[in-house]
């Protein structure tokens, strides 16, 4: 198992993500996102961030390539500081090159897609999202200007963003060739991801990967120090509810928040030709020392596959 690298963290927006976390995660409020549902939070919302968007449209403050808040379901701040976080770990910690092809499993409405359009001048990538409105986004404001850039639905299920997906996580395929991609990456997937889906998409992740090519994950793993901020109270979300192979803040829609044992993963990626590279551990747990906000992982496909 590679060695754990734990890094300080640079300029970025982890602080600010922990700050509301904690506060949305600690007390009544933590009730009130239980039971409301994911849509109806956003309908309640929706008033007060198109009069932001009409501030900002006022004030000519809208930047190009940044969706209005009113369909940003991905977060309400750090649009593009996060992309541009991100772009600085798929080159230093993945070794992303400009001619690469690149898969965004989970792209939301383009927050990774956009600071890549400046870096892969000769590369490719490819969004897939289970949100119609944050493609549709894509599609009319980033492909139609780098055709390079594609995105498309997944019609795939989950309970907490899209409880209509008419295929389970556990059967999807990837609509893509083996071998196909130098990086793959998922910001924010697998902290919504219960363990049999979990392992079958990275079973899907290892084949499409060249040899050699590089995925980057984010999670909410526990390990020592990350138990001993739930404990303490210190951390910015309560896994408080045991499942089988993981643990959630919320019993009623599991996929809202999902942790796993970080003893896990290296046999996780093992067991489908991926080598573990480096786990960076995030702020969420409440530590001091942190790379990002959620717990990011680097793998490597091996050269050789054994049949």
């Amino acid at each position: 198992m590679a060695e754990k690298t734990i890094t300080s963290a640079p300029r970025n927006p982890s602080r600010g993500f922990f700050a509301r976390e904690h506060w949305r995660s600690h007390g009544a409020l933590r009730l009130v996102r239980r039971y409301t549902p994911f849509w109806m939070r956003r309908v309640l919302r929706s008033p007060y961030l198109i009069g932001l968007d009409g501030l900002d449209l006022v004030l000519g403050r809208r930047k190009e390539l940044v969706p209005p808040r009113y369909l940003n379901y991905a977060g309400f701040g750090g649009f593009t500081e996060a992309g541009q976080e991100f772009l600085k770990y798929f080159k230093d910690l993945c070794g992303l090159q400009p001619d690469h092809r690149v898969l965004d499993i989970g792209c939301g409405i383009g927050r990774m897609a956009v600071p890549l359009t400046s870096y892969l001048t000769t590369g490719s990538y490819e969004g897939l999202d289970i949100v119609p409105s944050g493609i549709r986004w894509c599609q009319q404001n980033i492909t139609r200007k780098f055709p390079r850039f594609r995105f498309q639905v997944t019609n795939v299920y989950n309970k907490q963003y899209n409880p209509s997906g008419k295929c389970q996580p556990a059967d999807y395929q990837l609509p893509f060739a083996d071998q196909e991609f130098d990086l793959v990456f998922l910001s924010s997937v697998f902290t919504h991801m219960l363990p049999p889906d979990l392992e079958h998409y990275i079973a899907e992740i290892s084949r499409v990967l060249r040899p050699g090519g590089r995925c980057l994950f984010t999670f909410f793993l526990l390990d020592d120090e990350a138990r001993r901020g739930l404990a303490s109270g210190t951390s910015a979300l309560k896994f408080d509810y045991e499942l089988a192979g993981c643990w959630t803040t919320d019993p009623v829609t599991p996929e809202t928040a999902v942790a796993y044992d970080e003893r896990n993963i290296a046999p996780l990626l093992q067991r489908n030709s991926l080598f573990l590279d480096g786990i960076h551990p995030g702020a969420w747990s409440g530590r001091s020392a942190y790379l990002s906000y959620q717990d990011i992982v680097i793998g490597t496909k091996a050269s050789a596959i054994k049949h």
